[in-house]
């Protein structure tokens, strides 16, 4: 798979378990020894099980969603990302 694809099934699946508040597909896209930023000046969340605490707060905090979207990934040699 090359990054595009990469990033654009990490879209889809954040999409996806977001609109559901089903945590745990989120927290499979992620290495047991992650760090995860939710923005540049939180304390980042380590490992899966950091980023199984953030998105499962998260959810918590907030209503069912329906409008979830992610831009298209910009992909540049072995690496991508996307807003």
């Amino acid at each position: 798979m090359d990054a595009g694809e990469a990033a654009s099934r990490w879209a889809a699946i954040w999409t996806a378990a977001w609109r559901a508040h089903d945590v745990e597909p989120i927290v499979a896209l992620y290495a047991d020894d992650c760090v995860h930023r939710s923005t540049p000046f939180r304390r980042p969340h380590r490992g899966r099980q950091g980023v199984r605490d953030y998105v499962g707060g998260a959810f918590a905090d907030e209503q069912a969603v329906e409008d979830v979207r992610f831009g298209t990934p910009i992909v540049q040699g072995d690496r991508a990302r996307v807003e």
